[in-house]
């Protein structure tokens, strides 16, 4: 399973070291887009479970986040690694 992890932050006042830091612990991630990581996680979850483990390290009153599953579909324009990243993973 692969999830996009997409967001917008607003505030500067805000420390998002934690968000990044649980984006990572999912397992494999990739990122290579400013603002949108796509990560496969070791244990088995749903989308919404992934934002409801994320909406807590963002600032609700000025963030934005989005966590859409990947399926295998996609284009795009990126280094060689990322690509064999996303095709060495799982779409269900």
């Amino acid at each position: 399973m692969v999830f996009a992890v997409m967001y917008e932050i607003d505030s500067s006042e805000k420390d998002y070291s934690s968000l990044y830091e649980k984006i990572k612990s999912y397992g494999s991630w990739m990122h290579y887009l400013g603002s949108a990581w796509l990560i496969s996680p070791s244990e088995n979850k749903t989308a919404k479970e992934v934002y409801d483990e994320l909406v807590p390290l963002i600032d609700g009153d000025k963030d934005y986040l989005l966590v859409i599953e990947v399926k295998k579909n996609w284009g795009g324009w990126l280094p060689k690694d990322a690509w064999d990243w996303m095709y060495n993973r799982s779409y269900e």
